[in-house]
């Protein structure tokens, strides 16, 4: 199953350095599969992945 990155919606951190925070946020606040820290300049984001 193809799956969509979406930058998580309830991530208040700042930036996100920590893949395993981020993963649980998506997972048990969004209800994503997966979740992981998207590194693009000037900031890092907390990415989640849904179902396409």
């Amino acid at each position: 199953q193809k799956l969509c990155a979406r930058p998580s919606g309830t991530w208040s951190s700042g930036n996100c350095r920590n893949n395993n925070a981020c993963r649980n946020f998506c997972i048990k606040l969004e209800k994503s599969r997966h979740g992981s820290c998207n590194i693009p300049f000037p900031s890092n984001k907390c990415i989640c992945y849904f179902p396409c």
